[in-house]
Formats: C-alpha cells, structure tokens, sequence
C-alpha cells in the first residue's frame, strides 16, 4: 500500500496559511535537501486547487535548469478541485469525485509515495479521514500571530514523532507517523 504524506511549512503557532510571507527569512540548501529527499521517495503530488493553481503559475513554463521546478514538474499531479475544467500543467490529471474514496483507491494502486504540500482544505479532510501516513514539519520558529492553522479545533488525531532534526536556521523538520 502506497503511504500518503503530508508535508507543510509551518509556523511555532501552527499557521500554514501564506508561507509566503514569513517562511523565505529560514529556508537554506539544509531545507531544500530535506525537501528534495522527500520528493525522491514520491511519484505522485496530491494537491488542491488553490496550491496547483499557485505551483502551475510559478513552475509549469520555469527553465529546466531551475531545481525547484524540476522536482516540482517530474511527478504526477492529482488536482482535487470542483470548479477547474482545464488543467494545464504537464502531467497533471483532475481527481474528481468523493475524495476519500478516490485517495484510498490510489493509496491501494502500486507506487512510490504520494505527496500532499499546501493545500489545507485537502489536508484537512485527509486528516480527519484517517487517510494520512506521514506528516513531514518544517516547524519555523515564528509566530504568525494569525492565519490558518493546520490542524482544525476539536479534531484529536493520535502521533507519534518518528524523526526530529534541528536544521542551522532553527527550523525543526518533525516526521510524525499515525499513533
């Protein structure tokens, strides 16, 4: 069975929410090698729709040589969205359908890992479906002071911390697999 994993910028608070306003100050060839390690072991990107619209318009037409975008453009994309009709980055398919139902069905198919980055709503409704494996922090150390969280208010879900390394910039990657 293919292992599903969730992998966010995040705030000491707990924002997601805009990384791209608070996460740039911290991210160094460290992050990246963290990243990239993870993107090795995936062949499949999950993504909602406000993230697939946001990496398709940073790194669908970016030069080859750029490494960012080719880690980004060599999976598959899974875009879960009920409002896109066209999608325009390479390899990128629409998932449409009960979510759940679709992601334990490609959970179940042969493969590498599959990668969810960003895309909250999705994460959310993966988390409280039990579907998630894996979740892979790169805890920042700031407060964001507001934003959207992560996890959702009165939802429990067990963890247990599999792996904990404290990167030069003071950001922590936490790997977390299900209690």
């Amino acid at each position: 069975m293919r292992k599903l994993v969730v992998a966010e910028f995040i705030s000491l608070d707990g924002v997601v929410e805009a990384p791209d306003q608070w996460h740039f100050p911290y991210l160094s060839e460290e992050m990246f090698s963290v990243m990239w390690a993870q993107n090795a072991q995936t062949d499949t990107m999950l993504l909602g729709r406000v993230t697939y619209e946001s990496f398709a318009g940073a790194f669908a037409n970016a030069p080859a040589d750029d490494p960012v975008a080719a880690n980004l453009n060599r999976p598959e994309k899974l875009v879960v969205s009920s409002t896109l009709t066209e999608l325009t980055w390479k390899n990128s398919t629409l998932l449409s359908g009960d979510v759940v139902e679709q992601v334990t069905k490609l959970k179940e198919q042969p493969g590498r890992d599959i990668l969810t980055t960003g895309s909250i709503t999705l994460v959310r409704e993966l988390l409280r479906a039990g579907l998630v494996d894996e979740l892979s922090l790169l805890v920042h150390p700031i407060v964001v002071g507001s934003g959207t969280r992560l996890f959702e208010d009165g939802v429990r879900i067990p963890l247990a911390l599999s792996h904990s390394a404290v990167l030069a910039a003071g950001v922590t990657h936490q790997v977390y697999t299900k209690a």
